[in-house]
């Protein structure tokens, strides 16, 4: 036990500063409450994000031609914040902005130039037309120009079908523009009916979005100070825990006091027995005291009887009689001794020692033993008791500090409510706005609609014409298609000035709303228009409109610690990535949260902690008493009982009687005198009877008290051995003691203390980690953004870009349909009048079956075969005898009869061979 204390004596000085340090870092609890965000936003339900959007690349082509150069865009922006403060209407918005706007002037300038194609190829074609008598050959035919008459009324079959085709391409393709200038009118009107809702509903979810921050915020805020509260105060009920019982361990450890304690409780068993052991010495020594008196009266005795033997002894016997000799106990010392021990003090305090009387050491040491440990075993319940004033002040400053963060976080409480009210009184506003909205949508969707079915209306007279044509009715045909272009010429005007209207919404909507809203991670122009300087605003605003808002909804009471002073760029570009509000929009700024929380900024809890602590004066001392009782027990074991013993051993009174007996029976055998003899016989037989009734049982307890004298030598150095380790193991730990437990309670203390402002630390921490980072993301603000910005820029604005350039489709292919449905109308008439010509020759000349001939004729019009009857006209004023000899030659009878000069016809079938008008047969019908 000496060895173990001494190795834990020697290594507490190296291993304290290192548990010490190992027992600072132990973890304090940080498993604080998270706050839960909200689901009931209603934007994300709406299905903006649904959907194919056809028309973005019309996105990309007008940045093509958006003038974004640096001093064009700040002529931009200066005509915007006119505009916002009703300086300049909307028309002179656009107009001030054409002037800047070169591309959008070029497209105005084409879109116009197309619509005036139509007009003037119309009337190039009615200034242009053919006569139709330029179809007549002339009198004088023969076989080549039947053929090439018969190969022009083939060419312009030909040219009927590629036109037709062309035409029905065309038509096709104006019935997708038709169908694409519904879908994308619908588009809109959809989008601006659906406009109100979602503008409800993100104001409706900004507002969800503010009492939701809030919530979270105030949850976290006020939620993490009373759960690090709970803890300090648990900390503080629990002091003895965490403050006495640490130190008393550490104490116990490194001085081995239990170790000590119950090794003097060993003491106060082995002193039991110590005393026990001297009172049966005390009892041998009592009986053996008791036996010597009577012993030493009867030796007595028996000397005055040896006296007066001598003195009857014959003078001859004399010197036999003066040899006799009787040693009393005065002579041994044996009562002396017996006495001594009888009387002696050490012995009897020693036997003292094992008796429950009130005034024993043992008794003494019992109740020192019992207070002092009960002083080290009770330290930590004196700590919490005397700590219970320290602890109190420590929850009232901590009581004192949620005050203050309650009102903290009613500032905030008050600056989300004032916002929330200003997104309501929007709210409000938006109803007369919509209204009129809408009225401006039903126009616009009336006008969309209007040429959409003009558009319509004109494609179905172009492809009424082709019907005509397909049921062999030129003539119809051809004035529909007439009709078609004078349609389209009117048409084109009207449905330019509709698309240039359209693309100057749709592109200005692009240039003002969707290129501000989507330039990502700029916004530069968004920037410049709604924050710092503000070009919206009729003065510069001092901090932006981030903190402009946050200025005016914060209550008057509230104490800025710095301006917010953040860009809305840059708040639009970590709300996207879900940053928290907290550290996005600088409220720490009207909090100060931070710094309340800061150690220099509550003083007087700081002070409260600091006077929680634990003292050493229990400690200091409170083992002196058993010192003092160990050093007298100690002291008390010095005693030499050798040679007491040596001297006992060597004292026998009953050999002495046994001597002198032996001597009366040799001297009595040398004595003449028979008188003597007799009384020597005499005297030895009292002495025999001495020996045996009282000095054999001496002898008896001497030997008894020997062997309790040895025995108690044997118990009384191992007892005085410990009691002397015990008072030097006590000295060392409380010289320990006295020394190190200062710096012990000390260190301890300064450890609960770190222990109580680590909560507070640690909940400073966790403030800072989820209001910066998990708590109360801004994304849902970004989510509203990006929702009003997918409205109006793809479910408005690609809608409206692909209105106009359907119809800018339209109009182009207005402008190829007019030549080809003016050139297709000439085709049908020239077609129509040669055709006719042949049909009217034919009915004067024909007989029934010439008749029949034609009708087949005319029935093989259209086929392979092109079996042609061509008749020719001659004119007898251009027409001589000669040149016809064989036409007057082979007339008949009546036909010879005839006067001169009168027209003489003849009918000439021609015959194509596998349809070659080259290799063809005559024949005279």
């Amino acid at each position: 036990m000496r060895k173990r204390i001494q190795t834990l004596y020697t290594l507490s000085s190296l291993n304290f500063s290192s548990q010490l340090a190992i027992e600072q870092t132990v973890a304090i609890p940080h498993d604080y409450p998270e706050p839960v965000a909200t689901d009931g936003y209603i934007i994300p339900t709406l299905g903006l994000y649904h959907g194919s959007f056809v028309f973005s690349y019309l996105s990309t082509f007008l940045s093509y031609i958006t003038p974004y150069d640096l001093p064009v865009v700040y002529c931009i922006l200066e005509l915007l914040r006119d505009a916002f403060h009703t300086k300049v209407s909307f028309f002179q918005l656009i107009l001030e902005a054409l002037k800047v706007e070169s591309g959008y002037i070029c497209l105005i300038a084409i879109f116009f130039l197309i619509s005036l194609i139509p007009l003037c190829y119309t009337i190039a074609w009615g200034c242009a037309k053919e006569p139709d008598d330029d179809l007549n050959p002339g009198p004088t035919v023969d076989a080549i120009i039947q053929a090439e008459e018969l190969s022009l009324e083939e060419s312009l079959h030909c040219r009927k079908s590629f036109l037709g085709l062309m035409l029905q391409v065309v038509i096709l393709l104006l019935i997708a523009g038709v169908i694409a200038m519904f879908v994308t009118n619908e588009q809109i009107a959809s989008a601006v009916d659906q406009t109100p809702t979602v503008v409800r509903s993100s104001l409706l979810d900004a507002a969800t979005f503010l009492r939701d921050a809030e919530s979270q915020m105030r949850y976290v805020i006020a939620e993490g100070l009373a759960t690090a509260t709970e803890r300090i105060r648990n900390d503080l009920e629990s002091v003895d825990k965490l403050l006495g019982e640490p130190i008393q361990h550490h104490l116990a450890l490194f001085t081995g006091i239990d170790i000590i304690f119950e090794s003097i409780i060993e003491i106060s068993t082995s002193s039991s027995n110590l005393s026990r052991r001297i009172h049966l010495l005390q009892d041998a020594l009592a009986r053996a005291a008791k036996i010597s008196y009577e012993a030493e009266y009867r030796l007595d005795e028996l000397q005055i009887q040896l006296s007066v033997l001598q003195r009857q002894c014959t003078f001859r016997d004399r010197p036999l009689c003066d040899t006799l000799r009787i040693r009393n106990f005065e002579d041994t010392g044996l009562i002396e001794r017996i006495r001594k021990l009888q009387v002696d003090r050490t012995l009897a305090k020693l036997m003292a020692m094992g008796e429950a009387s009130r005034n024993s050491s043992m008794h003494a040491l019992t109740q020192e033993l019992t207070l002092a440990r009960a002083t080290f075993r009770n330290y930590a319940v004196d700590v919490r008791n005397v700590t219970e004033d320290q602890a109190d002040q420590v929850q009232e400053r901590l009581g004192e500090l949620t005050t203050d963060t309650q009102t903290t976080i009613g500032i905030l409480t008050r600056t989300i409510g004032q916002l929330v009210e200003q997104v309501n009184h929007t709210a409000n506003f938006s109803d007369s706005f919509f209204d009129r909205y809408r009225e401006v949508g039903a126009i616009l969707w009336l006008a969309g609609l209007a040429t959409t079915i003009m558009t319509l209306l004109v494609t179905l007279i172009l492809l009424s014409a082709l019907s005509c044509g397909c049921c062999h009715a030129d003539n119809k045909a051809g004035i529909t298609l007439i009709l078609g272009a004078i349609c389209i010429c009117i048409a084109s005007l009207a449905l330019s000035g509709f698309t240039m209207m359209e693309m100057l919404l749709g592109a200005h909507g692009q240039l003002f709303i969707c290129h501000p809203l989507y330039n990502e991670p700029e916004y530069t122009v968004l920037q410049k228009l709604i924050d710092k300087p503000g070009l919206i605003y009729p003065t510069e605003p001092q901090y932006g409109i981030i903190g402009e808002l946050l200025r005016q909804a914060a209550p008057p009471e509230a104490r800025w610690s710095q301006p917010v002073q953040i860009s809305l760029s840059t708040a639009l570009n970590k709300c996207e990535q879900g940053h928290g509000s907290y550290s996005t929009f600088q409220l720490d700024a009207l909090l100060n949260l931070t710094a309340k929380l800061e150690p220099h900024q509550r003083p007087e809890l700081e002070r409260a902690i600091e006077g929680v602590g634990a003292s050493e004066e229990p400690f200091l001392g409170f083992t002196v008493r058993i010192q003092g009782i160990l050093e007298d027990m100690l002291y008390d074991s010095d005693l030499n009982l050798t040679g007491t013993r040596m001297e006992l051993t060597q004292l026998s009174p009953d050999k002495d009687v046994l001597t002198f007996i032996d001597q009366l029976q040799r001297v009595s055998a040398q004595i003449q005198d028979v008188a003597t003899a007799s009384r020597m016989t005499t005297l030895g037989s009292r002495a025999k009877r001495l020996q045996l009734s009282l000095l054999a049982p001496l002898e008896q307890l001497r030997g008894d008290i020997v062997y309790h004298l040895t025995a108690l030598e044997l118990q009384l150095s191992p007892w005085a051995a410990q009691v002397n380790k015990s008072l030097t193991h006590l000295r060392n730990a409380q010289t320990f003691l006295d020394t190190e437990s200062a710096e012990v309670c000390y260190n301890r203390s300064d450890v609960y203390r770190a222990r109580l402002r680590a909560h507070l630390d640690a909940y400073r921490n966790y403030t800072a980690t989820v209001l910066n980072d998990r708590c109360a993301s801004c994304r849902p603000l970004f989510d509203i953004f990006d929702a009003m910005r997918m409205l109006f820029c793809h479910h408005i604005m690609d809608p409206m870009n692909g209105l106009w350039f359907s119809a800018f489709l339209c109009l182009f292919l207005w402008a190829v349909a007019t030549p080809l449905s003016l050139m297709l109308s000439s085709t049908y008439r020239r077609l129509e009048i040669l055709s006719s010509k042949l049909q009217h020759s034919n009915s004067h000349r024909y007989n029934a079956r010439a008749s029949v001939r034609e009708d087949q004729r005319e029935s093989s019009h259209w086929s392979t075969q092109r079996s042609v009857s061509v008749h020719v006209n001659a004119v007898a004023e251009s027409s001589t005898d000669e040149e016809f000899p064989h036409y007057t030659a082979s007339g008949s009878d009546e036909e010879a009869g005839t006067d001169e000069g009168a027209v003489v016809i003849e009918y000439i079938e021609l015959r194509y061979e596998n349809g070659d008008p080259t290799n063809y047969r005559e024949s005279l019908i």
